[in-house]
């Protein structure tokens, strides 16, 4: 049986192996019964954005493409309902995403130098050994070591370099640019995709960021204006191959950001020696958390704990008393992922307009 890492299991692991335990889906798999589930907008913005960046319809009309986006966050929101505490106040919470939806649809024209290749995509790869150049990872009872991951978006530019971007909702100051420099989810994405396609190189991550607490109160839906949404054609640029290897500097990365006070977009070039750092570090966690004999220590911290649904059965282990009792009045097994219908852009490279990048050869990527 293969052994699965998501990113949400890696970084509980990171944060403290008691949590990881007990909540990891390779492990004990609890989840709180009582945890009323809230709105989340930022999967709703996702959604929709999902539906923008559409390869299939990138060469669209606003005017056609829009009202789908739109109705993309209204039906993620509906759907949601179904599930959420009745007591919980979030329409004005709602209603300021949606601004912020329609503001950022007259902003982004003016700064989308790319064109979409795939949206919202699962990349599923196997672990290299880092001891043994050309081996992968063996979980113990003999199945692969897999990571798993879902990139919010890939773009072409107008180079023919790739880039994938990352959507991020934020409230109050912009993230620290050191902070993305040192962000291991955005680089997940890069390291997981060049390995599904050999030979194809990222030429780095984009930080899409939108904030929530600066929608603007003013800006009502409305029809857009009929104008191309970026000078970079999909459907053309999917045949070709970049007309360079994007640089990657030995020093570090270069960073570029523009901005408004709602949005922010920040471009790092990644290099080779992150990519190859952060394989390692994966296939090192990985070794621990597939070893029988791991220490199952806590790492308490004021802000480790304030966030962690595991306090009741953690404080009961460090009394030395038996939190089974808690664990099953407060606690249940998480059932298994919904198995999803076909999402838009997720299947597909490009829903009749194009076909996956070439696999292209050593030699001609280092040119």
């Amino acid at each position: 049986m293969d052994y699965v890492i998501p990113p949400q299991d890696r970084a509980l692991f990171k944060r403290c192996r008691r949590a990881w335990d007990l909540g990891a889906r390779t492990r004990r798999n609890y989840e709180p019964t009582d945890d009323p589930r809230g709105i989340d907008v930022d999967r709703a913005v996702h959604d929709a954005l999902a539906v923008y960046y559409f390869p299939g319809m990138w060469d669209w009309q606003p005017t056609i493409v829009l009202p789908l986006a739109r109705e993309a966050f209204d039906r993620s929101i509906r759907e949601q309902r179904k599930d959420s505490a009745p007591e919980r106040e979030e329409d004005g919470l709602v209603e300021g995403a949606r601004r912020l939806l329609e503001s950022y649809f007259a902003w982004a024209p003016t700064v989308d130098r790319f064109a979409p290749i795939r949206v919202e995509t699962d990349v599923d790869v196997q672990v290299p050994d880092p001891h043994a150049a050309g081996r992968d990872l063996v979980a113990p009872e003999g199945g692969a070591v897999r990571y798993r991951d879902r990139v919010d978006l890939l773009v072409i530019d107008e180079g023919g370099a790739y880039w994938a971007v990352d959507h991020r909702i934020v409230t109050g100051d912009w993230t620290d640019a050191d902070q993305l420099l040192l962000d291991e989810g955005c680089l997940a994405w890069c390291w997981a995709w060049e390995l599904s396609y050999p030979g194809m190189r990222i030429a780095g991550t984009i930080y899409n960021e939108l904030r929530l607490d600066a929608a603007p109160t003013d800006h009502p839906p409305g029809p857009a204006p009929i104008t191309a949404r970026s000078p970079v054609s999909q459907h053309r640029r999917m045949y070709e191959p970049p007309t360079e290897a994007p640089h990657r500097p030995p020093g570090g990365p270069r960073l570029r950001q523009e901005a408004t006070e709602a949005f922010r977009r920040t471009q790092i070039v990644r290099n080779d020696a992150e990519l190859e750092e952060f394989g390692t570090r994966v296939a090192l966690e990985a070794l621990d958390m597939t070893d029988a004999e791991l220490p199952l220590y806590p790492n308490p911290s004021p802000d480790n704990c304030a966030r962690c649904e595991y306090r009741p059965p953690c404080i009961a282990m460090n009394e030395r008393t038996d939190p089974d009792a808690i664990l099953a009045t407060s606690y249940r097994v998480r059932p298994p992922e919904p198995i999803e219908e076909g999402r838009l852009g997720g299947s597909t490279w490009s829903m009749g307009r194009g076909a996956a990048p070439p696999r292209f050869n050593r030699d001609d990527r280092d040119r």
